[in-house]
This record gives C-alpha cells, structure tokens and sequence, in this order.
C-alpha cells in the first residue's frame, strides 16, 4: 500500500498558514486606516506645518550666523565703530533690519553713539574694540655699528648766514669766499665738518658732498670774531 506525501502536504500548511497571516495583517491595517481617516485632515497639515517650521529655523539660524560673522568682521577693520550705511552694505540688508540689527547689539553691549559732523550716528562699541597690536621694540643697533644721525643740512646759504654757522665776522667769509681752499676752511670751521663752495653766479654758498671724517681733522673750535 503506497505511503502519502508528507511533502506537499507540508507545503500547503505552510503556505495556507502565510496567506492566513497575510490577510490578518492586511484586516488590521485596513482597521487601523478607518479609525485613523478622520484624524487625517489634521495630521498631513500638522505634518507639513512642522517641516516647514523646521526649515524656517534653519534658514534663520544660517543669516543670524552670517550677520554675526559680518558684524565681528566689520569691528576689527572699523576698530569697533560703525554707521547704519556701513554694516548695510557689509551685509546687504534694507535700512530698517541693519538698524533693528545694530541696536539690539548696541543694548547688548552698552555701544555709545557718535553724531559726525555730516549728522551721521556712529555706533561705537568701545567695549569690543580690538586695538592695533603695539609696534615690536626694535633692538638697539651695537655701539660699534651706530651712526649717529646727520642734521639736515640747508640747500644753499648768504654769507651772513655762512658767517654765523662758521662764528666768523660776515667780512671774513668775504674775504675767504674765493680762495681755493674755501672748502678745507670752512669745513675746519663748520660745526658739522661740511665744507662749503661759493657760486660766483648766484653769490651764494652750497654744501660740498658730505665725505668720511678723518681722524686728523680737529674738532670745531669757536674763532673770535675778526676785527673788521
């Protein structure tokens, strides 16, 4: 006598079994759907509602952020002062939101306000002021390499003028001005050892081009005025 097949039975339990939780699933979800529709109409737009408040936020939060950025920014290059019309332009805004901008900050941070004298306010938060950074110290150049500083020199002089810079008689320096040593005595003369040459042309006196001092030239010694 011929067994039954075990096998195709089992797969039709099994498949029976599968269709039979399919359609309980589907019956629960079709009795969930009918006791949620008429919540629906309140759901979808509460949905949307907050995805667009959500967006609106961010979008928010992102032009906060980039006004803060211009409003630090224009500070350090304005050392902490700034009008209307500055931060308008740094930031692109109409007058009325730069302005409810400005002074929330100005109450923020105690800011004063500057009137110009073209009847401009400037805000002034001196408070968030960033001074310049004070200047390094140069060092000292070594003794050994020090130049002293040369005074500046006039680019011609009279002969009175010559005269009193040499502390000579005005007579003296006439009877001098056409020597050929003119330059060696006036520069042993001259408080800054610079010799001097005559134009006979423009009868006036110009300094010679300054040289290395030698250690053979004395020091100045004030002459007595010659007798005339």
């Amino acid at each position: 006598m011929a067994k039954p097949d075990t096998t195709d039975t089992s797969h039709f339990v099994r498949y029976t079994a599968c269709l039979a939780g399919a359609f309980c699933l589907l019956g629960v979800a079709l009795s969930l759907l009918h006791k949620l529709l008429p919540l629906v109409p309140v759901l979808v737009p509460g949905a949307i509602g907050w995805w667009l408040w959500q967006r609106h936020t961010r979008t928010q939060q992102r032009q906060q952020k980039s006004l803060n950025t211009a409003f630090y920014q224009l500070l350090r290059e304005q050392q902490g002062r700034m009008t209307l019309l500055d931060f308008a332009l740094a930031t692109e805004l109409p007058a009325i939101a730069a302005r409810h901008y400005l002074d929330r900050r100005a109450k923020e941070f105690a800011a004063r306000f500057d009137v110009t004298d073209q009847g401009d306010v400037v805000y002034v938060f001196s408070a968030l002021a960033f001074p310049h950074p004070p200047a390094p110290r140069s060092q000292p150049a070594p003794a050994a390499l020090a130049v002293p500083a040369r005074p500046t020199l006039p680019a011609s002089l009279t002969q009175t003028e010559l005269a009193k810079r040499l502390g000579v008689a005005a007579k003296t320096v006439s009877r001098q001005k056409l020597s050929p040593n003119l330059i060696d005595w006036t520069r042993g003369r001259d408080p800054d050892r610079v010799g001097w040459s005559y134009s006979v042309v423009e009868q006036r006196f110009f300094p010679m081009p300054t040289i290395a001092h030698s250690a053979t030239i004395p020091p100045a010694v004030a002459t007595p005025m010659d007798d005339p």
